[in-house]
Formats: C-alpha cells, structure tokens, sequence
C-alpha cells in the first residue's frame, strides 16, 4: 500500500469530523467567491473561461444536481450578449451566472423557483455577492388541466422574453417541462433562445417533440442540452 495514501487515511481519523466539515466549507465559498469576482471583473460581453465555470460549480456545490459545465458555458454565452430580458425555469447556480453577465448590462432576468428554502439560498449567493436585476419568484406549482407548471405572476412579468433558461419544473411533475410553451409562448417572439437541459431524457425529449409539434421552432442539440430558436 502507497505510504503517502495510508498517512492521509490516519490524519482524516486525527481529524475531527466537525473540522473537516468546516474546512470543506471554508474551500468551498473562498472557491465561489473567487469566481465571482473574477466574473464580475470580465469587460462587458465577455464570456468566463471554462476554468473560471468550473471553479464557479466547485463553490456552488449541490453536486449531482447543478448544472453541467458545457451547458453554463452555453448559458454564459447567451446572457453576455442577450438583449434580455431572461426568463428562468427553476432557479440555481445559472442565476448566478445570468446576474454577473447580463445582469451587469442591465438586462434582468426573472427566475421561477417553487421550492422555498432553495429559493432563499439563491436569494442569499445573489445578495451576499451583490448581484442586481435578478427577481427570483417564489411561485406554486399549479395545475393547468391537462399538465402541472408554474403558477407564474404574468401580471408582473414582462411582455416578452428573449432568452430562456430551461431547468425545470422537476421531471416527476406531470407534463414535466412543456408548460413553459402553453403558459408563456406568447411571450417568446420570432427569434427567441430557448436552452432546454437534460434534452436527451427521455421526458425532456417528449416535451421538445410536443413544442416542435405545436410551434415553429429550430432545435440543435449539444451533447445533453438543446438550443431552441422560434421561428
């Protein structure tokens, strides 16, 4: 056995668990605050580099379900040039994202997030790092007859989007995400970015089948995401 592995595994038991938690934790936000700053120094329209994405994941954590590096590089493109404003279907680490780049322009984005005590941990990383024009709405989840989505505050909400962010409602959800074309496709003009994550799922990919059926749109696919253009 490598001696260097086995002294390692004897400091991890001298050390208590606590501290090591500590630690961790004290890694993890001086890693997402580097990241921040180092975004937020970006010239206008500038896109961060991959190194910069991945140290941005490793200080947001929530392994397993933030989203993937090559899919916030696509984000990071669009909310750097965008003219807004963005829409987001479940808030997380690309709220961030989306502030520092198009936030900074003065686009705003407006997040839908139905979960509580998620949304007031992305409320907190946005105001910790004083990140601007960035609404994060805490909505239901509703039934819309024939499928469940947000109970979004149209009223509110602006007239059109130009970009949306495509994370959710949760898979489980009936009709999963395809309440975003029924619900707000009125206000997705000729020309608007759609990104659908985990396109290649097969609920995703029922809901992208069901949108290209019912509206004209242009669909790329990118490993495990889609890039939707209306038409």
């Amino acid at each position: 056995m490598d001696k260097s592995v086995d002294t390692v595994s004897q400091l991890k038991r001298l050390v208590p668990a606590p501290l090591r938690r500590r630690a961790k934790e004290a890694l993890v936000n001086r890693s997402f605050r580097r990241a921040v700053a180092q975004i937020a120094g970006l010239p206008l329209g500038e896109v961060p580099s991959r190194e910069v994405l991945e140290c941005l994941q490793l200080g947001w954590g929530n392994e397993g379900f933030a989203a993937q590096t090559e899919y916030l590089e696509e984000v990071g493109r669009r909310a750097a040039t965008t003219a807004g404003p963005i829409l987001e279907c479940g808030s997380g680490l690309t709220t961030i994202l989306m502030g520092l780049l198009a936030g900074r322009r003065g686009v705003d984005t407006w997040s839908l997030e139905h979960i509580p005590d998620w949304r007031s941990r992305v409320v907190h990383k946005l105001e910790q790092s004083k990140i601007l024009h960035v609404q994060v709405c805490q909505v239901a989840l509703r039934d819309h007859d024939e499928f469940t989505w947000y109970d979004a505050p149209l009223a509110d909400m602006p007239k059109e989007f130009q970009l949306v962010i495509c994370d959710g409602p949760p898979g489980a959800t009936r009709g999963g995400r395809y309440g975003l074309l029924p619900v707000l496709g009125d206000r997705l003009p000729a020309g608007s970015v759609i990104l659908l994550d985990d396109a290649t799922r097969s609920g995703e990919a029922e809901v992208l089948r069901r949108w290209t059926t019912e509206a004209k749109m242009d669909v790329a696919l990118d490993k495990s995401f889609a890039v939707i253009t209306r038409n």
